[in-house]
């Protein structure tokens, strides 16, 4: 065969050779697309491990039930959103009273202001307790969770005192709370909320102020970090029960209220549990089976703005720390459902 046959022939054939050659193509990168598209739709294999069996229920006392409410959903979404298929669950172990923790009580009584040469504690059950006419102080001799409360000093309270910045605040609030020996290391590298309070004779409690000349007190609420990128709520969520209230006269702290509910998890010790889907949450919130913890009095058409997954860290001893959706509506109405299947 000569050249010119050759290239001739060659000339003849290139056409249909890129022709098979982009079939082959089309052909290979579909079966790819194929496989790709199998992958993407195929179920997620989760890991799931139930070591504490099934889970007690929340014991969220102060929630009344989403029973007698309508609910519209309109979030940003528009349906119910499922961050997750399943989460960790930690276990909150509890601690058995302490020997020699009447040293300990004793040191944190003289750190709230008490005069112990004179006064003794109350013990009941596991709370030892100390009062004079000004203030109440209560210790879990377990674990040295306490709630102070001082009335006498709402009395003498003045609008406009507070003149420190947050960070000199929260300073002087951790400072405080490291002083009572009752400031955990998870609590410690959370996060914190500084708020201004002034206080409502009429109700007898402190109310929120936007603007600091109008405060007449600081409210520093501690929060637990984020656990495996979810957010931490409370029972009461818009607020801590981890906390301290001052007020600032010449600068220095001077404790009005204080409280420390807070229980230590296992790092070691936690299951992994199958979640509820976001459908299956909004379902149980319209069912009546939703726990409100904050709620518009009178309203019972309610529109949720936000819906997501948190852990709800305990005000009260409860054996696990486990996650809830959260719905968020107008007029600040919280409601929670538990996440866990």
């Amino acid at each position: 065969m000569t050249l010119t046959e050759l290239s001739y022939y060659v000339r003849r054939a290139l056409p249909y050779v890129l022709l098979a050659g982009l079939i082959f193509l089309i052909i290979f990168y579909s079966i790819k697309l194929y496989f790709v598209y199998l992958e993407a739709n195929r179920p997620p294999i989760t890991y799931i491990n139930q070591m504490f069996g099934p889970l007690p229920a929340l014991d969220l006392s102060q929630a009344t039930s989403s029973a007698g409410y309508k609910f519209t959903l309109d979030t940003i979404e528009g349906v119910p959103v499922t961050a997750t298929g399943s989460a960790a669950v930690y276990f909150l172990p509890e601690v058995p009273t302490r020997f020699g923790y009447r040293e300990k009580i004793y040191l944190m009584a003289k750190t709230f202001g008490f005069d112990t040469t004179t006064i003794s504690h109350e013990l009941s059950d596991k709370e030892a307790s100390f009062s004079d006419d000004a203030a109440e102080l209560t210790v879990d001799i377990g674990n040295f969770n306490f709630r102070y409360v001082n009335n006498i000093e709402i009395n003498s309270l003045v609008t406009g005192s507070i003149n420190l910045s947050k960070t000199e605040i929260l300073n002087k609030a951790t400072d405080f709370l490291r002083s009572t020996g009752r400031y955990p290391d998870e609590l410690a590298r959370g996060t914190t909320n500084v708020i201004y309070l002034k206080y409502d004779p009429r109700i007898r409690d402190f109310v929120n102020v936007e603007r600091v000349y109008e405060a007449s007190a600081v409210g520093i609420d501690f929060y637990r970090p984020t656990i495996n990128d979810l957010p931490i709520t409370t029972p009461r969520f818009f607020n801590s029960q981890n906390f301290v209230v001052m007020d600032l006269k010449d600068g220095e702290p001077r404790i009005i209220r204080a409280q420390m509910n807070f229980f230590e998890k296992s790092e070691e010790q936690f299951g992994v549990y199958p979640l509820k889907s976001g459908q299956e949450a909004w379902q149980e919130l319209t069912d009546d089976k939703g726990l409100i913890v904050a709620g518009t009095r009178g309203q019972k058409n309610i529109t949720i703005k936000k819906m997501f997954i948190a852990y709800l860290d305990p005000s009260i001893y409860q054996p696990y720390l486990q996650p809830v959706y959260v719905f968020l509506g107008e007029s600040d109405f919280v409601a929670y459902v538990p996440a866990v299947k």
